[in-house]
């Protein structure tokens, strides 16, 4: 490195370049509890308390002696920990990594990754101060899990705990949002235990098929008509036709060694599950049965039901048997899409203060080795229905559960876009749009469901007669997304894909592509199967009249649909790749998404308004082209969803599965993203959820050498809470490839225009990601706070390519870049954007209130945005400075923008500038100077004036 270049780089902002691995390097070290624990000085964990705990439902107070047995205190990783974390994921699944497919157990990333163990001391002492035993600390040190008395419980965390009534029955609820000493806000996130999350099964059951059908082939299709036309019953031949896992390499492999973990409440009655075997000739393997140690035991599945009033009834699907009914679905499912893997159900019941689906989804991704390394979840809870906490809860363990190579499928819900909606009622007034919180995750797989567009021509794509195992469907069929608005009864009835938008989980690096919503949040879902009853999955279950026992060579069964049926479905087409590459794939998402920006591969069954058969598609209207839902009393005032569209769509994803072209091209991707090592990244780049606030970078490329550039970035925001005024943040380190993790570091006790001691220490690190040359994500973890950002150019692209080979430039775009008058100002500077695409300049002054003393905090800094037209010479006269007030760190909350100065700008040379300005109003009011400025990297080649 030339070290002319890094005295000029030290003297302006910071310590010397790092490169990537060198924050990684550091991440063993560091602890969040930095204070003495004082119980009388607490801060609140917002986001925790669900919005369905008001006052107005609240039913009287929790006893103080209820024990609550499972309270989980969610705990932060340091920056470094979590940006090295956060490298490791992505490394896992870069083919080009040495750490590819390097899957590490829960204990493994509390060693590397987790909280310290004196964070861990101090909170675990703290929480026995109050009362509470601490029952364990999670093994990837991401959670510490307590019991005890409700009052004490609720004393330790400063609220009070109640009953509320609600939709979905009596819940536990805390009355305000918790708080916890201090000392504590860096390192914990939330608390989950305190109230009652409601997940319900997202599946739907038919009566028993009537009049049965022969065993044996050949025989009539397995169909039901009526005055509408015929519906179909997909056997586990049909699925696998359909689907093209009868076709190599697909139909190559079947799951062999592969373990999948369903999600349960119930256990399966094992007869229906050799009987399904049975009917549809495969090899009988039981279900292994797991009861996480601690859980609740939900004891002996059901064999029959009751037409009597018995329990359980065989027409009441609010009945218990549902979760029964689930975990049969879901067993059957995977096993027929893989009929080689171990099918292991963990079960585990809820209570009053007890939650199965969390105690079986912990189980499997908590324990060391893992029990499988594909995770099924038919379960659903909606989003506005929980907290941010909840939702950051799971994603956390997802994100845990990718790390150790585990895939997870998750069911996107059953009552379209409407996701809090109870898809076994009717339709209410007043729906509103949500997905399921355990699809929010970008670390798990969000499986909507279709419908066969079929009806027109169904003899197209059904044999009229079952051939051998009961196939009847000839091949693929076009899909549109699912959506049946009427019942039976001809009353209107939920029954939709779900999918939308996450309230809380930021949009990951990869979810890019054609149809993608230009969102900063997470969108749902990312793939899609058949999930209609009009040709529902064929299931066999006695406890509901469908025992699949075959007596004078007949049979009756049920017939299945929904999301849970997609989900468990993909699981084992999973277990077959598994198989195929040797083993957990981890996150599948980003593969996926790759995959997709490859029509030749013909991975996926775009589902269009063409596929869909609905010739014109009204959004407004529930039909195969959208997940829009019906109102109480017709198809019309229900909830406008989201349409299917060519590509990416929020009901059906990136489509459904051609899984015999998925397994042939599963490595033939690789995961989109924007070479960094280019000037074309340089420009002013903002977060559309960021109010008044954003990062000017510029990189010069091959700084370090060929490949490896040095990217420079003035991130100019506020302090954490509105009114706590201008900060700002550098952002600095090698850059080669597509991502790359920097130090972020803060510089204080400076002062304007004056030569002064100041101080640069590192306070996080930031992790950049570009998915095109105009969208990117910026995942921080600064001062204690982590997040992501997504990032919008503001100007125009001029030079930017995704490969990095960008054109020639006009020379005014290369006086871009960072520039400081290092002889009379120290700690300060500015980066400039000049466009010549739209003759715009932009630039942040990044500096101090006049006369802040040396060693002040960062409530001295300053910043100050420069705005002009751009002429064609080298001289800009009549630049306004504004400065913003009112803002809050990565936040909407409204800013106040004024006029307080203004500067001209004469550019020498390439690397030699003078600024001359005049504050009349503002903090630094009545100010004025001259800076003779030099750029503080080499000029880039071609640039002029």
């Amino acid at each position: 490195m030339n070290e002319r270049i890094r005295a000029r780089i030290v003297c302006m902002l910071v310590l010397a370049a790092f490169a990537a691995a060198g924050v990684q390097a550091r991440a063993a070290d560091g602890d969040l509890v930095k204070a003495a624990v004082d119980g009388t000085k607490r801060v609140a964990l917002a986001g925790t308390r669900p919005a369905w705990a008001r006052a107005e439902h609240a039913r009287g107070e929790v006893d103080a002696d209820l024990r609550l047995d499972r309270v989980s205190v969610l705990l932060n990783r340091t920056p470094e920990r979590q940006a090295a974390f956060d490298a490791l994921l992505r490394d896992q699944q870069d083919p080009q990594s040495p750490r590819f497919h390097q899957w590490l157990d829960a204990a493994q990333i509390g060693e590397r990754y987790g909280a310290s163990a004196h964070d861990l001391d101090a909170l675990s002492d703290w929480l026995r101060s109050e009362g509470l035993r601490v029952e364990a600390i999670a093994p990837a040190r991401t959670r510490v899990i307590v019991s005890g008395r409700s009052g004490d419980v609720a004393r330790a965390f400063d609220t009070s705990l109640a009953w509320f009534d609600g939709d979905q029955g009596r819940r536990i609820g805390a009355k305000s949002e918790p708080r916890v000493p201090a000392a504590f806000a860096s390192a914990v996130r939330g608390v989950v235990g305190l109230d009652t999350v409601a997940f319900r099964p997202s599946h739907r059951m038919s009566a028993p098929r009537g009049g049965s059908i022969a065993k044996g082939a050949p025989a009539p299709a397995s169909t039901s008509c009526g005055a509408d036309g015929c519906d179909y019953v997909v056997f586990p031949a049909d699925f696998a036709r359909i689907y093209g896992l009868d076709t190599p390499p697909a139909s190559n492999v079947g799951g062999s060694g592969v373990s999948i973990a369903i999600v349960g409440r119930e256990r399966v009655y094992p007869a229906d599950i050799s009987n399904f075997q049975s009917i549809i000739h495969a090899a009988p393997r039981a279900a292994q049965v797991i009861v996480p140690p601690g859980s609740i035991d939900p004891g002996d599945p059901a064999s029959t039901c009751s037409t009597t009033g018995g329990t359980p009834s065989c027409t009441d699907p609010g009945d218990e048997i549902g979760d029964q009914f689930e975990a049969t679905l879901d067993v059957e499912l995977a096993g027929a899409s893989a009929p080689g893997a171990d099918i292991k159900l963990v079960v585990a019941a809820d209570s009053d203060t007890r939650n199965g689906v969390q105690d079986a989804i912990e189980y499997v991704i908590d324990t060391s080795p893992p029990p499988a390394k594909i995770l099924s979840i038919s379960f659903l809870s909606c989003e506005p229905d929980n907290g941010a906490s909840i939702a950051h809860y799971l994603d956390g363990l997802f994100a845990q559960a990718a790390a150790e190579g585990i895939s997870v499928l998750v069911a996107s819900g059953d009552s379209g876009a409407a996701g809090c909606e109870d898809h076994t009622k009717p339709p209410t007034a007043g729906q509103s749009l949500a997905i399921n919180v355990l699809c929010a995750s970008g670390y798990v797989t969000c499986v909507g469901g279709t419908e066969f567009a079929d009806r027109a021509d169904p003899s197209q794509y059904w044999n009229a007669d079952d051939g051998h195992n009961y196939l009847s469907a000839r091949g693929y069929i076009p899909e549109g997304a699912w959506n049946e608005p009427v019942g039976d009864d001809g009353s209107t009835t939920h029954g939709a894909t779900g999918g939308g938008t996450s309230l809380y989980i930021p949009k990951p690096a990869w979810q890019v592509g054609a149809g993608v919503p230009a969102n900063a949040l997470r969108n749902t879902p990312d793939v899609a199967l058949t999930a209609s009853s009009h040709d529902g999955y064929f299931t066999c279950m006695a406890a509901q009249r469908g025992p699949c026992t075959v007596s004078a060579g007949r049979f009756s069964f049920l017939v299945s649909s929904g999301t849970s049926a997609s989900a468990p479905a993909m699981a084992g087409i999973v277990a077959r790749i598994a198989e195929n590459y040797s083993g957990g794939q981890g996150n599948l998402n980003p593969r996926l998404y790759a995959l997709a920006a490859h029509p030749s591969y013909a991975v996926f069954h775009d589902v269009t308004p063409g596929s869909s058969g609905v010739a014109s598609c009204d959004v407004a209207v529930p039909s195969l082209c959208n997940n829009s839902t019906p109102g109480p009393d017709g198809l019309a005032g229900g909830l406008q969803g989201y349409a299917v569209t060519d590509g990416y769509d929020r009901a059906t994803g990136l489509g459904s599965i051609a899984a015999d072209h998925l397994m042939a091209n599963w490595r033939g991707a690789q995961p989109p993203g924007v070479v960094l090592n280019q000037h074309g990244i340089s420009g002013s780049w903002a977060a559309p959820t960021a109010q008044s606030q954003g990062i000017l970078m510029t990189v010069h490329p091959d700084f370090y050498g060929p490949g490896s550039g040095l990217l420079f970035g003035g991130w100019f925001t506020y302090g954490t809470e509105a009114g706590d005024g201008a900060r700002w943040y550098t952002i600095q380190g090698e850059v080669a490839g597509t991502t790359a993790i920097l130090p972020v570091y803060r510089t204080t006790g400076g002062s304007l225009h004056t030569l002064q001691a100041t101080t640069t220490a590192p306070v996080g690190a930031a992790t950049l990601n570009f998915y095109d040359c105009t969208h990117g994500t910026l995942d921080y973890s600064v001062d204690g706070f982590s997040g992501v950002m997504s990032l919008t150019r503001q100007l125009s692209n001029v030079t930017c390519a995704t490969n990095g080979n960008n054109g020639a430039s006009a020379g005014h775009y290369l006086l871009s870049g960072v520039w400081a008058d290092v002889a009379k100002d120290s700690g300060q500077g500015l980066v400039l954007d000049l466009n010549p695409a739209q003759h715009v300049l932009f630039g942040a002054w990044y500096t101090f209130a006049a006369g802040a003393a040396a060693g002040a905090d960062a409530t001295t800094q300053r910043w100050y945005t420069l705005q002009a037209t751009l002429p064609s010479g080298a001289q800009i006269n009549a630049i306004p400075l504004y400065e913003s007030t009112g803002g809050a760190f990565a936040s909407a909350t409204p800013t106040t923008t004024t006029a307080v100065g203004s500067a001209s700008l004469t550019f020498h040379s390439c690397t030699s500038a003078t600024l001359t300005y005049a504050f009349d109003a503002g903090t630094n009011g009545g100010q004025h100077g001259t800076l003779e400025l030099s750029r503080l990297t080499p000029a880039p080649a071609g640039c002029h004036l």
